[in-house]
């Protein structure tokens, strides 16, 4: 199946949208059209191509920085004593109808390419990801996204490595 993958805006069915986790689920059906508004962070939908309307799954992004203190200590010998600038992955889910056909990894590639296309304009070291289990934290290190020191369940995908 092709995806389109779009900015999210009034004409996508958000309340028709369920991946199974109620914090995902409230987010798109509440919180994100008033985070966009508010320049929270930007809500990316995936639709199927003949179904645009449709919200098969989608990501948010944010900017953010994090303490070099927090990184491993490989990473953190390179980088300054002051926050370093990294993109937010802040959420990413794939409504049930659609799960198991790859399109978590299709969404994670769509937001690397898109944070790269951003960081030719704004500096981002990486792209940080809290990860709601371990579960997921294995999807993600399937990737190369690298655990935080202290917490498992936060990585971090350094750009341009």
């Amino acid at each position: 199946m092709q995806l389109t993958i779009n900015s999210l805006n009034t004409d996508h069915l958000r309340k028709a949208f369920d991946c199974g986790e109620s914090s995902l689920n409230t987010y798109l059906h509440r919180y994100a059209g008033q985070n966009i508004k508010n320049r929270i962070n930007r809500v990316f939908i995936a639709s199927p191509i003949d179904s645009e309307k449709t919200v098969a799954g989608y990501y948010t992004l944010s900017a953010g920085s994090i303490g070099a203190d927090d990184l491993p200590l490989e990473q953190k010998r390179r980088l300054p004593n002051y926050p370093i600038p990294i993109a937010l992955l802040g959420r990413l889910a794939i409504d049930k109808a659609y799960q198991g056909q790859r399109f978590s990894s299709i969404l994670l590639a769509d937001a690397v390419q898109r944070v790269e296309q951003a960081s030719q304009i704004l500096a981002v070291y990486a792209i940080v990801v809290d990860a709601l289990n371990p579960a997921v934290a294995e999807f993600y290190q399937a990737f190369g996204f690298i655990p935080f020191t202290d917490q498992p369940l936060k990585l971090f995908l350094p750009m341009g490595n």
